[in-house]
Parts: structure tokens; sequence; C-alpha cells
């Protein structure tokens, strides 16, 4: 499937050479604008919940939003927060076999603006994230981009340089950042520059060096978008906005005979008396459609959107027994197949960045971290009943995938280190004590007697 932002984004330079390169950024922007996937634009819009009520009007009489106002409510944040849940969890992230509380505490909002960064990159079908360091806090600090241009050498696969426009310009005067990382012969480039090509240094640094050598912004792409979710959102809004109409007039559309133009806007009501001209009629005609119907068209776009998304929509479900965790497991088997994918794509992501994040703190003489990286995604969860739960963990603590340790801490994460050392040591009594009962206790139950 086609990725619709893809060939607006790539920019290819003939040659491996400083001029061809700057020569390539320029015309890469010669006509900006007009290159902007209006797709890519929307998507972005129900994503974050804004400007919606453009897309709307457009697809309404003028006169008929005077009468409610747009239904602006967009399910593609839900969707998209449904869809990724691999982020839904902080991830363990261990440097050298061990998590890094120097990394950790460095690396500020890396999870909540990875979360964003996930979701954007499955909605749009590629994002991009900077790696930026902040001098005066002395930590990293990252920034999410839905659009950025990328810059290849004709017979490679992996970018060169990225570029990407300053937030929050003004249209007549918008400025854009470039960064290259450093080849045999050529060193890495950062400056901002115009439509117009004109160059300007960033800061002290008047030699528009990279300081980094390497480019301070990673990216996830997936095989395909889900423009559908952008689309079927809008589609949603357009039906609701039309019940809301409806439900305005549920009483009837006014009609009026025998009297002239402009005289139809009549004032009417409870405390109102309606007088007519000679010959003149006044009635309501009932509207002919059925909210409640339409009300289940939407549903229905949003549960077939959902499945083509390997997602399952919930309307209030109530009555009966709540499903159990396996039988939640059933239901979101394709979901859970998905999140197996994810966790490549983005494992691979976590690697690139971490790599830019090590050398951003190196650079800056804050850290020096070992190459030695490894990222845990943790388990996907869902409610168990407590014969389940209790069999969950007796298995983990069997198999060694547990240790008693983490047991108690999983009931009670308050737990300080001397209060985990005593319970353990009541259990080795217990057990102890209990070596010649005639049914063997579980290690799950071991603690609970203790």
């Amino acid at each position: 499937m086609y990725n619709f932002g893809r060939s607006v984004n790539r920019v290819l330079i003939p040659e491996m050479s400083e001029s061809l390169v700057l020569d390539s950024v320029k015309k890469a922007y010669d006509n900006y604008l007009d290159n902007q996937d209006d797709k890519d634009m929307e998507s972005l819009d129900f994503y974050y919940n804004q400007n919606l009520d453009v897309h709307l009007e457009q697809w309404f009489a003028s006169e008929s939003l005077t009468q409610v106002p747009p239904f602006i409510q967009s399910c593609v944040p839900r969707f998209a927060k449904a869809r990724m849940m691999l982020y839904k969890d902080n991830p363990k992230r261990f440097i050298g076999g061990e998590i890094n509380e120097k990394y950790d505490e460095s690396s500020y909002k890396l999870n909540s603006k990875t979360r964003e960064f996930a979701e954007l990159a499955w909605l749009l079908g590629q994002c991009w994230i900077k790696t930026i360091f902040n001098e005066k806090k002395k930590r990293l600090e990252y920034e999410v981009l839905p659009c950025v241009k990328e810059y290849f050498f004709y017979g490679e696969s992996e970018p060169y340089g990225y570029s990407y426009e300053i937030e929050n310009q003004i249209a007549d005067n918008k400025r854009y950042v470039f960064w290259s990382e450093e080849r045999p012969g050529m060193a890495g480039m950062h400056f901002e520059f115009d439509q117009k090509g004109n160059r300007y240094s960033i800061k002290d640094n008047e030699d528009m060096i990279n300081p980094y050598g390497v480019n301070p912004i990673s990216s996830v792409m997936f095989t395909s978008n889900s423009y559908d979710v952008t689309r079927a959102a809008l589609h949603m809004a357009i039906a609701m906005t039309e019940v809301a109409l409806g439900t305005r007039s549920r009483l009837g559309q006014p009609v009026f005979t025998g009297i002239e133009e402009g005289q139809s806007k009549l004032k009417s009501g409870i405390d109102s008396a309606i007088i007519l001209p000679e010959g003149a009629t006044f009635s309501y005609a009932s509207p002919s459609g059925n909210i409640n119907e339409m009300i289940d068209a939407v549903k229905a776009m949003a549960n077939q959107t959902a499945e083509n998304n390997q997602l399952r929509i919930r309307w209030g479900e109530s009555g009966g027994n709540a499903p159990s965790g396996e039988a939640l497991r059933i239901l979101e088997i394709e979901n859970l197949e998905a999140r197996k994918s994810d966790e490549g794509i983005f494992r691979e992501w976590e690697h690139a960045r971490y790599e830019i994040d090590r050398r951003v703190l190196e650079v800056h003489g804050v850290a020096n971290l070992s190459e030695d990286y490894a990222v845990d995604f943790g388990e996907v969860s869902y409610p168990m009943s407590p014969q389940e739960e209790r069999n969950w963990l007796d298995w983990k603590l069997e198999k060694g995938i547990m240790t008693q340790k983490e047991l108690l801490l999983y009931f009670n994460p308050d737990m300080t280190e001397t209060e985990i050392e005593s319970k353990l040591n009541e259990v080795r009594e217990e057990t102890k004590a209990n070596t010649e009962a005639l049914t063997p206790e579980s290690p799950f139950q071991k603690l609970l007697n203790a």
C-alpha cells in the first residue's frame, strides 16, 4: 500500500558534494507549501483535535452550522492509543545489563514523547523524533516531528540529512532547519535556511557544522499509513453533525404557503402567536430520517474501521459475565499479533535513538555510556480472575521467571528492603516447618501462608 507522505518527503542528491547538497536543499523548498500533502495535515488535525471545524464546514451549507455547532470530537487519538499499546506501560531500558539512573534522569519525558511518536508513526505511516540537549538543565529532551524531508545520495537506503519547518512562524517569512551527518571528506552540516535558500547560523555555530557528527533525528516507518481512520473520523463527524441538526428539528420543518419570500422567518413559540396573511398556511413537515438508524450507521462505520486496524470497539457492553483474561486474549488476538510486529520495529528504533542520545551526552560532557543497550517492552496484561492470577503467579515462581522478592513487590510495591527480607525469612522458616506436610504447598501458597 502506498504511503502518502514518502514521495514528498524524499530528496535525492546525485553526488556526494557539499555544493550539490546545498543546491538540493534549496530546490527541495522552492515549492514547499505546494508539496505538502493535505492528507498529512488532515490526519494531524484529527489527532491533535485542532481545526476540525474547517474540515467539516465544506460539507454543509453555510446556514446549517448557524443552527448547531459542528460535531468536532475526534476518535483518532483513541484509535491510535488502542492500536499502539507497545508504550502503554513504560519499557525498561538496560545499559550494560542494568538500569542506568543517570540516563533515565537525563532523558527528560522520553516515555511520553515516545508514545506520541509511536502513535503518529502508525497514523501517518512514518514519523521522526529529534534528540535535543538542553544546555541550561544539562539534559536530553525530545521533539516529535511529523513532517520531515529526508535527503539521500543515489544508491543509498539510509538518509544522509534531514530538514524540517520551524514551528509558529509568520507565513511569508518561514525558516527551516537542516541536519546532515559526517562523511569521509565532508563534515556534517547544521543550519537554518529560508525558502529562497539563504542560510543562517544557529547560536554560536558560525561554521554551520554538526557538532555530533551524526544526525540527531531518528524515525520509524510502517508499511502503510492509517488514513482510513482519519477519513472514518471525518465521516462520523459529518454524520453526528447531521444528527445534531436532526434533533434540532425533531418537531419537524416549518412550512409556510401563501406568503412572500422573507416573511417565512416569523417568530414562533409557545409564548408567541403566529399571525398569517389571508390565504397563507403554516405546518410542520415531519423529518423522514431516523436518528437511531443514523447513530447505528456511525457505530457500524467505527466498528469496521476498528476491525481493519486490528481493534475491537466496545459500545458500553453490559450484562452477563465479564470475559476472562484468556477470553480477552482471544478477542484481541489480531492486536496482539500486530504488537509483536511493532516490537521488532521499535526495538530497532530504540537502539538507533539510544546511539544518538549516547553521542549527544558524550559531546556535552554529561556521560559516557556503554554501547550495550537493551529494552524490555514488558507483557500485555488482561484482567484475571483470582484463580487465574494465582495459577499465573504460581507458574512464574515454579519456572524461575519471577523471584519471591518480585512476588512480594507485585502485591505491595511500597515494601522496603528491610520489610522484604523480614518477610522472606518468615517464608523460609515456614517452608522448613512444612517439609513434612502430607501435601506439598506451592511457592505462591507458602507466601500467602506466611
